[in-house]
């Protein structure tokens, strides 16, 4: 491709980033698949990249991973899952401020196995309706949300669609089980750390609206007693899922270790989605509910992504990055550690999905490939964790943030970075200091 490709492909780049980032300040404007769907369609037009080359650079494995975890994510909701969940949190505590600690803890790990968008859209209403209920602020609710599912979800590949991307995209072998070798422990020491902090944070705040009494929430067993027959005949996601993750989990580590035949984690997935899907009696409803702008959002992406690739964006942008691919020791840890830093900015542009879309073509180009788990590692827990810096980090942010809205609840920007600055930077050095150690 020639100067003229360049130059096109480089300049819709310009153009939709800068629309992504307008939108993101102003919280208004056209849905985010519009413009990306948009702007792959105008470098068709431009004859950047042709028609079977757009069709060549979609990732099917990604979009029926999503595919089936939105399905499960519309069962779950719908069998009452994140109600109940809630519910069992709220009552472990002595105290209201416990509930933060609890609510922290709870959804981040359930964050990991769960894609985070789904669960920010899901548990917005629902920390809104027992915040109602139980006469107190919502705000410090959300904000423990808004952090937990970014936290949790850096753990694995089914926790945000970033940490997909890198799974699928990178060339890794096994990218489940590097995801647990590398993240998991320092992911849950970031929960509980994350966790007692927001309680003492943001726990003085719960206090009773108006000046009523506070409702002290009930405590409730965390397995509800007797039905489960008609519970799980009425909803077979409740066995599906946790045992199409345990499936996931086991082939992966078995696989890695030579036990186990290897089984693309996307297939896994998906297999267990549409089966959920088919199994649910609201096959209908459930499909209306999936979220098929993020799909169509994944589609645009990935076309804009392969023209920067034919154009020569992706090629320009990785001559003028030092090659660090092949440098080891201290070089490695100083370039991981420039490179977390890097990310950390750039996701408060980007954000995180079209950040890592954009690096790892560029990535790839430096050399980094199948046996370069620290580079990838350090780019799925700054881009994620980068998430908690402020409001425009993360889509899970937003999600939460027009939907406390449109409830007449409103989050502080100011008082979003006040807490998220400090907590991104103390999660983001544990987990790059347990990704270094591991070199």
């Amino acid at each position: 491709m020639g100067t003229q490709a360049l130059l096109e492909s480089a300049g819709v780049l310009v153009v939709l980033y800068a629309a992504v980032v307008a939108r993101q300040v102003s919280f208004r404007g056209p849905p985010l698949w519009t413009l990306f769907l948009g702007a792959g369609a105008l470098l068709l037009l431009l004859g950047v990249l042709s028609g079977s080359q757009a069709l060549g650079a979609i990732s099917l494995p990604v979009l029926a991973f999503l595919f089936g975890m939105f399905c499960f994510g519309v069962a779950l909701d719908d069998a009452g899952v994140l109600t109940h969940l809630a519910r069992y949190l709220s009552g472990r505590g002595r105290s209201r401020e416990d509930l933060l600690f609890y609510l922290f803890v709870g959804l981040g790990l359930l964050s990991a196995f769960l894609v985070n968008d789904a669960l920010a859209v899901l548990g917005t209403p629902l920390l809104i309706g027992l915040a109602r209920r139980w006469r107190i602020s919502a705000s410090p609710l959300l904000l423990t949300l808004a952090f937990a599912v970014t936290v949790g979800s850096a753990s694995t590949p089914m926790g945000n669609p970033q940490n997909l991307l890198i799974a699928l995209d990178s060339g890794m072998p096994h990218p489940l089980f590097v995801f647990l070798r590398y993240l998991w422990v320092p992911t849950l020491v970031n929960l509980f750390l994350g966790g007692w902090l927001v309680r003492r944070w943001l726990g003085p705040r719960l206090r009773p609206a108006n000046g009523s009494p506070a409702g002290v929430p009930q405590r409730i067993p965390f397995w509800p007693r007797g039905g489960w027959g008609s519970r799980l005949f009425a909803h077979p996601a409740l066995v599906l899922f946790p045992a199409t993750m345990a499936l996931a989990v086991v082939t992966s580590v078995g696989s890695a270790l030579g036990v186990l035949p290897s089984t693309p984690l996307d297939e896994i997935i998906f297999g267990g989605g549409v089966l959920t899907l088919l199994a649910e009696g609201r096959r209908g409803e459930h499909l209306r509910r999936i979220d098929w702008g993020t799909l169509l959002l994944f589609v645009g992406l990935f076309v804009v992504m392969g023209a920067m690739v034919q154009g020569g964006v992706v090629g320009l942008l990785a001559s003028h990055i030092p090659d660090t691919a092949a440098q080891g020791g201290q070089a490695t840890a100083i370039a991981l550690t420039v490179q977390s830093l890097f990310d950390l900015g750039a996701v408060q542009i980007f954000s995180n999905v079209p950040w890592v879309a954009l690096s790892l073509p560029i990535l790839q180009a430096e050399g980094y490939g199948a046996a370069s788990a620290t580079a990838w590692m350090t780019l799925a827990a700054a881009s994620t964790l980068g998430g908690n810096l402020t409001f425009l980090g993360a889509a899970s942010n937003l999600i939460i943030l027009n939907q406390a809205e449109r409830e007449g609840v409103r989050l502080s920007l100011r008082e979003f970075v006040k807490y998220g600055a400090p907590l991104t930077f103390l999660t983001v050095a544990i987990a790059l200091g347990a990704i270094l150690v591991g070199i």
